[in-house]
């Protein structure tokens, strides 16, 4: 049970941090977007996958690798071999990280003009720094993840957000003043120097808590368990590298089929207007269709990916205790969380979407308003699939069957190149297809996780508590919605009536989650305050008094 807990701890800790620090990113984004302009988003965003699949190669698949491998033989109680993982790991990712700047600064120049778009150059030098510091700063968290403390990456993701907003609008707003791509450059440059202080905050703690470590003794073991660490940490990281290289490389194909499409059509038809096509225009559409989007779609995704990292060290050790049952149970409970979490995500902002895109860029007005609340709508229903996909990823990454996600996501992937070629293409379509794709992308591959989650974790999915009910909630939700905020035409939406009835949908949905039994009391064991939540409902007479809290 002292597993469970820690691992529901953990995802809340991350999950709450994640939440703050994402919704600091998407202030930055807004904020940036004053500063720079659509068009000049368009720079931002073209940047970032190339910049994320280097970083993928750098430290997507190390950390969860030593994360893994800390957490086994932490549970074996040799702290000293888990040392000696976190030591090989972290000489491998100096050389990784610092590879992978240069390519970036060095290759700019050419990986801009393939992108259709030479003036994104500057954007992506500014951007290549971080990748070092990013790399060094992922095996530090692995390492504290693996120990099964959550809060170093929490608070270091903060101080990411902090020193970004004040670094990078400080820069593009001087910047901006000698042009948009130039502004679009100093917002990236903010991420770099952000990455820096992230970093040199972990280096300080470990620094501190290493004499902890070195107290700790070597078990009898500690020879076979330091054995052959290089190839342990490769093989456990290469599936998951290649894994989270995908989507990045999907991400620059985007970018390239998007732009050049675009460039080569004389109109598109978007919201019932044919819309005459010239390189700001092509750029705006650009924009609409990925960085603003992308910054709001990605905040309900931060628990799940809290909960997947949270579970993967959990997982580890329960697989090393042979425990099957915990492993079971606690995938359930992954399961369950998710759905709770991505379902209502998902109807809010496909059903305020126009709203929430007026919400928070009040520089979007008229057409273009309506076409990113248009695309918002689409990728809304993504955000269910890809909170799926995140949690059983970390599920299978735990059980050491990292190459099944990989391969889940690829299959999923193919279909998104092949919807994306295919409809971007039609006037009617044109951007849409890119939303499209990506809904298709992330339906496929979550689906494919759960059927191989309950395959290796034999995890037993109640249709009734794990689906029906929280759809019941979701449901009366999204009517509730409805009728508070109904379409309009013009998009002249209220900002306030938006606050307000996003507020009254998230009340809605908690009441009829214990209406409709959602959320048990069994189930307030796993979830950081249960018992005081629990006794709240009693008072309130919600559940009967015939069952008590057990934490």
């Amino acid at each position: 049970m002292g597993n469970q807990k820690s691992f529901v701890k953990g995802a809340a800790i991350l999950g709450s941090m994640g939440m703050i620090s994402k919704l600091i990113g998407a202030v930055y984004t807004i904020a940036t977007t004053y500063i720079i302009g659509t068009s000049g988003m368009s720079y931002y965003g073209r940047a970032f996958p190339i910049y994320t699949f280097l970083l993928a190669l750098s430290s997507a698949g190390l950390p969860v690798a030593i994360a893994k491998m800390v957490a086994e033989r932490v549970t074996l109680c040799d702290y000293k071999a888990a040392y000696a993982v976190f030591r090989r790991a972290l000489k491998a990712m100096f050389f990784i990280g610092l590879a992978t700047t240069v390519i970036m600064v060095a290759f700019s120049g050419q990986i801009a003009a393939a992108l259709g778009s030479p003036d994104t150059q500057y954007a992506i030098m500014a951007l290549g720094p971080s990748l070092f510091f990013v790399a060094v700063m992922s095996a530090y968290r692995g390492y504290f993840q693996g120990m099964q403390r959550m809060t170093p990456t929490a608070v270091s993701q903060m101080i990411e957000q902090i020193v970004k907003v004040a670094a990078g609008l400080t820069l593009a707003s001087v910047w901006v003043k000698q042009g948009e791509v130039y502004g679009a450059a100093g917002a990236v440059l903010g991420i770099s120097i952000s990455e820096v202080a992230a970093c040199l905050y972990m280096m300080i703690l470990y620094k501190k808590k290493l004499g902890i470590f070195r107290r700790r003794e070597k078990s009898a073991r500690y020879r076979e368990l330091t054995r052959n660490i290089g190839k342990q940490l490769a093989f456990l990281a290469a599936p998951i590298i290649i894994g989270a290289c995908a989507m990045p490389i999907v991400q620059n194909a985007d970018s390239a089929i998007i732009t050049h499409t675009l460039n080569g059509m004389r109109s598109v038809l978007l919201i019932g207007k044919e819309i005459p096509l010239d390189e700001k225009t092509v750029n705006s559409l650009y924009s609409l269709a990925t960085t603003y989007p992308n910054s709001i779609t990605n905040l309900p995704a931060v628990f799940s990916l809290a909960l997947s990292m949270s579970l993967v060290p959990s997982i580890a050790a329960s697989k090393t205790e042979n425990n099957m049952r915990s492993i079971a149970q606690k995938s359930g409970i992954g399961l369950k969380l998710s759905m709770l979490v991505g379902l209502p995500s998902a109807a809010g902002l496909f059903f305020l979407s126009t709203p929430i895109m007026h919400l928070l860029y009040a520089g979007l007005k008229g057409d273009y308003l309506l076409i990113g609340g248009q695309l918002l709508g689409i990728l809304a229903i993504s955000v269910f699939f890809l909170t799926i996909l995140q949690t059983m990823t970390g599920i299978l990454q735990g059980l050491g069957k990292t190459y099944l996600p990989v391969i889940n996501l690829f299959i999923g992937i193919g279909v998104k190149i092949a919807v994306s070629v295919i409809t971007i293409k039609i006037p009617e379509i044109n951007v849409q297809g890119s939303a499209y794709g990506t809904l298709a992308c992330y339906a496929i591959a979550a689906l494919l996780d759960i059927i191989c989650v309950i395959r290796c974790a034999h995890m037993r999915v109640k249709l009734l508590d794990d689906f029906v009910k929280p759809l019941l909630a979701t449901a009366g939700m999204s009517a509730a919605v409805y009728f508070m905020m109904p379409p309009v035409a013009s998009g002249a939406y209220s900002r306030l009536m938006t606050l307000v009835v996003i507020a009254a949908a998230v009340v809605v949905y908690l009441l009829l989650i214990f209406i409709f039994g959602a959320l048990k009391p069994e189930d307030m064991k796993f979830i950081p305050g249960g018992g005081k939540i629990a006794s709240l409902m009693y008072r309130l007479n919600i559940w009967k008094a015939n069952y008590r809290y057990k934490g």
